[in-house]
Formats: structure tokens, sequence, C-alpha cells
């Protein structure tokens, strides 16, 4: 008789033991990787290359369940299909009563779209799935030209390596000096969408333009694209409302400063503070500060400091032994805690790269994210930056940020799910 494999299972990482108890039909805590490429996509080489690339990452077929303590993973023998897209972006994965995957695969015409629970994986983890799914689809696909050539895609990291824990390999126990205090933030005003539905608005521009944009101003892109939402949010405000500060937050990989293969959560998110009430209400003025925070807040030490206090709460004793019932109330007040004190968030996921013979068939890449404000998330492929826009708003801030960087003379080719006018 054949035995029946014993379950494997994981505890949550640190970042993401917040998500579970905070997802919602609002803010289903899913966000979205597509791979735009120049010709239709075929179904059948698609599921091919989704099962190759599962045994790269045997970690994404799990499923989310309730301990006493804590929320956990456990492996399942359950395999995903792909599909043709059939619902709105970042519709739930999570359903706290079913054993679902917390992942999805789906075509639409030339796009390949990975959607992930972030309780499974960060941008950074997901990306590096959603590329070797789209390696082994064009190796599959176009085989006849890649005979007697080896393509190899920068992926050398065992399962092992991709399913560690890297906030727990990285903890120091420490005094954690106070944080500074934020206060509740401006909440950007508008008109919700029905719920389970989103807008969307990307931009696509030229890397090489936005890079000269960016440097006439003496800024990385980041910080260029960090001060122009704040001020075009800005512009959306009453005097009243100038009270409160704007705050951004942006979540940085952790991989660029703490060596790490692991395709699980592994981000800090740091805070973007302007005050309009007590600053200068002119751009270059908000550049300069946004840039003098960049530079104090994204240092080893900082973010080191902030990953300790983040990872503290976890290594406490008492609050190991506090139920997980209790623990779902708390993690939600943080959560509630959390969204005052922001205004927005801008995750800049960098350029994605790809295998030299591959690149003639690639198109784009983007992401976004589902959220019950407005946020950005923005990435490139060789000269296409895609700026998206995700919001649960309907307003005009999308495209108030999309003229300004129009008036200072970028081309961009909007692409919508929602009327949008600019």
């Amino acid at each position: 008789m054949k035995m029946k494999k014993k379950p494997q299972w994981h505890k949550l990482d640190n970042a993401a033991k917040i998500f579970p108890a905070n997802t919602d039909k609002r803010d289903t805590k899913v966000f979205r990787f597509s791979c735009e490429l120049y010709e239709q996509i075929d179904p059948v080489f698609l599921q091919k290359a989704l099962e190759k690339t599962l045994q790269k990452f045997p970690y994404y077929c799990s499923i989310l369940k309730r301990g006493l303590f804590w929320y956990y993973i456990e492996n399942t023998e359950r395999k995903p299909l792909i599909h043709i897209e059939n619902r709105y972006p970042c519709s739930p994965l999570y359903f706290p009563n079913r054993k679902s995957l917390l992942f999805d695969v789906s075509y639409y015409h030339k796009r390949i779209n990975l959607e992930v629970h972030h309780v499974l994986s960060d941008g950074s983890g997901a990306l590096l799935f959603l590329r070797t799914l789209v390696y082994y689809y064009i190796l599959h696909k176009h085989s006849e030209a890649f005979l007697n050539k080896e393509i190899y895609l920068e992926n050398t990291t065992t399962a092992s390596e991709k399913s560690t824990d890297s906030f727990s390999k990285y903890f120091q126990k420490e005094h954690t000096s106070k944080q500074q205090k934020i206060p509740f933030a401006y909440h950007i005003k508008g008109e919700y969408f029905e719920i389970g539905q989103m807008g969307v608005i990307e931009g696509c521009i030229s890397v090489k333009m936005l890079l000269q944009l960016s440097k006439q101003h003496q800024a990385t892109v980041t910080e260029f694209l960090v001060a122009v939402w704040i001020y075009s949010i800005y512009e959306g405000m009453s005097v009243k409302e100038q009270k409160k500060p704007v705050v951004i937050s942006i979540p940085v990989n952790l991989r660029n400063y703490f060596p790490s293969d692991s395709t699980r959560n592994f981000f800090k998110v740091i805070q973007i503070v302007y005050r309009f009430g007590e600053q200068k209400e002119d751009l270059e003025t908000v550049l300069c500060s946004v840039k003098k925070q960049f530079q104090q807040k994204l240092t080893k030490e900082q973010l080191r400091k902030g990953m300790n206090a983040l990872s503290a709460l976890e290594h406490n004793i008492t609050m190991k032994l506090v139920p997980l019932a209790t623990k779902d109330y708390i993690l939600r007040f943080a959560n509630w805690i959390s969204y005052q004190k922001a205004t927005s968030c801008l995750s800049n996921v960098g350029k994605v790269k790809m295998p030299q013979e591959m690149i003639p068939y690639i198109r784009l890449f983007d992401l976004f994210v589902s959220t019950k404000t407005t946020q950005i998330a923005t990435c490139s492929f060789e000269d296409n930056f895609v700026i998206s826009i995700a919001t649960a708003l309907k307003g005009d801030l999308p495209k108030r940020f999309f003229c300004h960087l129009s008036d200072m003379g970028l081309e961009i080719e909007i692409t919508t799910n929602i009327e949008q006018e600019c």
C-alpha cells in the first residue's frame, strides 16, 4: 500500500503575518505581474511552462491554514491550471474556508498574468517566478529557434533557498530605539468603485527619456517620481487638509542590503513625509525634501534597525502565547493604524532582465497591487518603463500625475480599464 506523504509546512515570514487577518474584498492583498509579448499566447505551451516552473518553485503549491497561535503555509498536491483572464485584476485568492492556491496564472491575447497573494511572496520573489515562467514558455514555444543553443536564466537558487525565511536569518535581538512618530496622514478623496472592481491606469515611457529627466533634477528615478506623485496629491488638497502630512510608503527590497535568495517576503517599508502646511508648495522643494529623506533612511543600519523592530514582536514570548483569534484583532488594529499613517504607496521593482536571445519576443513587464486607496508600482524592461496606478477611487489624481510628466516633455502611452483622459 502506498504511504501518503506527510504535508510539509512553513511558518509565515515576518512581513506576511499581517496579511491573512487583513485580507478582505476591498483589499485582497493580491498583486499582479504581467508580461506582454509580441505574439498571441498559446495556452498549451503556457501550461507546460507553468508545470516546469513549479518544479523550481514547489513552495508556490501551498495553501494557507490557521493554527492555534499563528497562520502557516502547508504544501498541497493541488496543481494550478492556466486559464484565459476572466476576472477583475487582483481578485481574491485567499478564502478562509477553502483550500485554495495562493497564486493564479492567466492569459489574454499577448499578455501572461501572474497574480500572487502577498502572504506567499513579495514583488521581487514573484518577479523571479514570472521570469522563469516566461523563459520556459518562449523556450518551448520557439524550440526550433533555440536548437543547439544554451540559454540560461539567472536562477541557480535551490528550492530550499527559495523558501528560506530571511527575516529569521538576519534577526538580531537588540534594544530598539524609539521610532519617529508620524501623525495621521492625509487620505486621498474620491468615490469608491464597487467592491471587487479596481481602476488601473498604466503609462509606458522611454527609460532613456525618464532617466535623462531625473538626472536634470539631480535625482534617482524613484526620488523623482515620488516627488511628482506627492505634488500631484497636493493639488487635490484643500487648505484645511494641508494640515495633515502627505506620507508615501516605499517598499524596500532588503535583498539589496542583506544577501538572500529567498522568494518569500523580504522587504521593509520606509515612509517619505511632506507637510505642505509647513513647507514650500513647489515641486523642487518637495523633491529636495524627498532626496534628503531617502539618503537618511536608505542605509543598511537604518533598515536593519527597522527590520529588527519589526521582528521583535514575533519573537516576544508573551505574543507567541496569545491565541490566533486574539492576534487577528491585534493585527487588524495594527493594520488600521498603518493605514491611517499613510497617504499612498510607490513601489519600484526596477529593471527586469531576461536572456538576450529572448528579448525580441518580449515587449514589456508591468505590475500593480490591490488597494483601498491609490498606489503606484513601476518596473522597466529594455527601453519601456511602465508606471501602473491602481486605484479604488474615482478621481483625476492619475490624470494630474501623468499630465505633469507629459508637460515635462515625456511621451506617454496610456492604457486603462476606466475612462481617463490626459
